[in-house]
């Protein structure tokens, strides 16, 4: 390399491969993402850690997607939560009015546990 152009060419194309690779981490981390039993808030910081990541390479999400995202990396017990959310068509500003949401669900969810009784039926 002798003029300096070939040099900060050289630098973007190595630097910019590593942007790459740094996106398909955040991104397989991201779309992987489930929620372990119990851990509601940690696991919408860490989503929201990875938008913000995202964000760093200049790359935004729109609101919904991010919605549906975090749905998705739910775990089932969650499930009545996303269908009444869709129903009633709720409408959050960020995702931190979601996480709070889904904070104050979760002890809902607690409070309200289904109790199945399940008999033999003798002939």
């Amino acid at each position: 390399m002798e003029t300096a152009k070939e040099v900060m060419k050289h630098l973007e194309t190595t630097f910019g491969k590593q942007d790459c690779l740094a996106r398909q981490r955040i991104s397989s981390v991201l779309f992987a993402s489930k929620m372990a039993d119990g851990t509601t808030l940690d696991h919408m910081m860490k989503l929201n850690k990875h938008f913000q990541d995202f964000e760093g390479f200049g790359i935004l999400f729109d609101l919904n997607f991010k919605i549906e995202t975090i749905f998705a990396s739910l775990s089932d017990a969650y499930g009545s939560f996303t269908m009444n959310y869709h129903m009633n068509k709720v409408v959050v500003k960020n995702v931190f009015e979601l996480t709070n949401m889904l904070v104050e669900a979760k002890s809902t969810l607690k409070k309200s546990k289904v109790v199945a009784l399940v008999i033999e039926k003798s002939s």
